[in-house]
């Protein structure tokens, strides 16, 4: 009988040894993260605002349009969010910069960074009211990095604004602020509004721009040199943040379909991206 229940002993010991080295083997589990890095791309429009979490810090990327700063509050409270720690305005347009400061007067931010030009329309003005005594607000004229929490974050502004501000018409777009953000094993780009030119001087650059997950850019807007872009990003899926009366462009959805890259859009709902450093996952919300 002692015998019996000493194998019984032994046994069990040895499927919860066996039990334990399988859970240390999960996927995100093998460097000691515990928490879940969420991409959340909100349904604003033809418009940017994403909001990313890991644990308790809050990074969040544009505010959309004017109309939209409400939304988007409403949808940092939603998920019991209180504190911004990094909000990015990758450049002036309204659809990026027109919530802003509706979220500046209603949530504590820790720290702003804007990309080095001076905007030209109302919502820019109200933004930077709102910002004239805030203790930490950035200019990025090179590439800025930091640590939030988990996150390794790297914004990169342009690399010739010179080149930029020469071109004919407007050149915000251009201007934006590209923010990669590696987490565990995974890295994310998100590229604002670039176009043309900025994409010929970021790939001219010596940057690694290899990502797991790209947000493209100028909400699906086709350029002959997205194919080089992709390439470079070799990306597993894709975020477009577009709407029903602006859709990504058919080029654009062709040219991502030839790279078998899996697009989510936010016409309908929010975009949820959610990684563990070393799975990523996509829904709609």
């Amino acid at each position: 009988m002692y015998k019996k229940q000493m194998l019984s002993v032994l046994g069990l010991v040895l499927l919860l040894t066996v039990l334990w080295a399988g859970i240390r083997l999960l996927p995100g589990m093998g460097y000691g993260q515990q928490e879940l890095l969420t991409i959340t791309a909100l349904p604003v429009g033809k418009a940017d605002a994403l909001i990313v979490e890991v644990g308790e810090q809050v990074i969040l990327i544009d505010a959309g349009e004017k109309e939209d700063g409400e939304k988007v509050v409403r949808a940092l409270r939603d998920r019991g969010i209180s504190r911004i720690d990094l909000f990015l305005v990758t450049h002036f347009d309204r659809d990026h910069v027109g919530g802003a400061a509706y979220v500046m007067g209603q949530m504590e931010v820790a720290g702003v960074l804007l990309p080095d030009y001076e905007g030209d329309r109302p919502e820019y003005a109200e933004l930077l009211a709102c910002l004239r005594e805030h203790p930490d607000v950035q200019r990025v004229t090179e590439p800025w990095k930091a640590s939030v929490g988990e996150l390794q974050v790297t914004v990169y502004p342009p690399e010739d604004p010179e080149e930029i501000r020469s071109q004919e018409g407007e050149y915000d777009n251009d201007m934006s602020l590209v923010t990669s953000i590696a987490y565990g094993n995974r890295r994310f780009l998100l590229t604002g509004d670039i176009e043309s030119c900025r994409i010929r001087q970021m790939l001219a650059e010596d940057t690694d721009w290899k990502h797991d997950w790209i947000k493209m850019p100028h909400h699906g807007r086709y350029e002959q040199e997205l194919s080089d872009l992709l390439g470079a990003v070799a990306p597993e899926m894709a975020v477009i943040c577009c709407s029903e009366k602006h859709p990504a462009e058919e080029e654009t959805l062709a040219l991502l379909e030839e790279y078998g890259i899996p697009v989510w859009d936010t016409k309908e709902q929010a975009v949820v991206t959610v990684c563990d450093g070393d799975r990523i996952t996509a829904e709609y919300q």
